[in-house]
């Protein structure tokens, strides 16, 4: 993850470098600040700068945030998994995390004027959620064991986004992420630091295979249990498609 940061960090100033020296002489407002209206009901906050090139080309580095809570689209990531897979649905439905994201993007447009019209733009996306889950686990003798997971999620995924940009007035835009598919992977870690000793060998093997069965696609988690807790870690694929619609301001 850290050289995922440095290469991050220097495409940034690359961006930076390339934006201070671009067409200066252009007779266009190049910098705009944008709001995405779609991330707002699923209380997310998602933030992008756009930082013009020429007429067609612009950089844009985008910033979300979410606070603790539910996992939106729940019935959609519950389909990813096997419906008899309660130890996943569980996870779904309980899960409390929280989420950053970091999107850097370059946009060639095919407008007549100046960052407007339909755009392409690849991107990569650098991400992390912080996440508690507590798991119920019956036990050989009937009693419930509650295990406590804290955890996190690093992920990192690239894509390509259709879009289209207008302007509004003198000095708002509009900007409709129509359809940006991508694919990627994210690192799981999960730990609880609970005690075992009361569970049985047959009680690990099972709660084990519960917590392995956690993927899809074929791919699936490793579990470690101990007498003091479990370790749960893994790397599973990630698909997502990215829209939404965004007002922003340009100067």
């Amino acid at each position: 993850m850290k050289r995922i940061y440095a290469s991050l960090a220097l495409a940034l100033l690359t961006f930076s470098a390339f934006a201070q020296t671009g067409n200066d002489e252009a007779d266009f407002a190049k910098n705009k600040v944008k709001l995405n209206l779609f991330a707002l009901p699923l209380k997310n906050f998602s933030l992008q700068y756009e930082r013009g090139l020429t007429e067609n080309m612009s950089v844009c580095l985008g910033l979300r945030l979410q606070p603790k809570g539910g996992l939106p689209f729940r019935s959609s990531i519950s389909n990813a998994f096997d419906e008899e897979d309660t130890t996943a649905q569980d996870l779904i439905d309980n899960v409390k995390a929280s989420s950053w994201g970091i999107t850097p993007e370059f946009r060639y447009y095919f407008g007549k004027k100046p960052l407007s019209g339909f755009y392409l733009a690849p991107y990569v996306r650098v991400g992390g959620n912080s996440l508690e889950w507590t798991y119920s686990f019956r036990m050989d003798d009937g009693n419930m064991k509650r295990v406590d997971f804290n955890g996190k999620i690093n992920s990192v995924y690239a894509g390509l986004l259709l879009g289209a940009q207008w302007h509004v007035a003198e000095s708002f835009v509009i900007d409709w992420w129509i359809a940006g598919p991508s694919y990627g992977s994210m690192n799981i870690k999960l730990e609880a630091n609970t005690d075992m000793t009361d569970l049985s060998a047959d009680d690990r093997r099972d709660l084990e295979e519960s917590l392995d069965g956690i993927g899809y696609g074929g791919h699936e988690l490793e579990t470690d249990i101990n007498d003091n807790g479990v370790r749960v870690k893994g790397k599973l694929p990630m698909f997502g498609l990215r829209t939404g619609l965004c007002i922003g301001y340009t100067f």
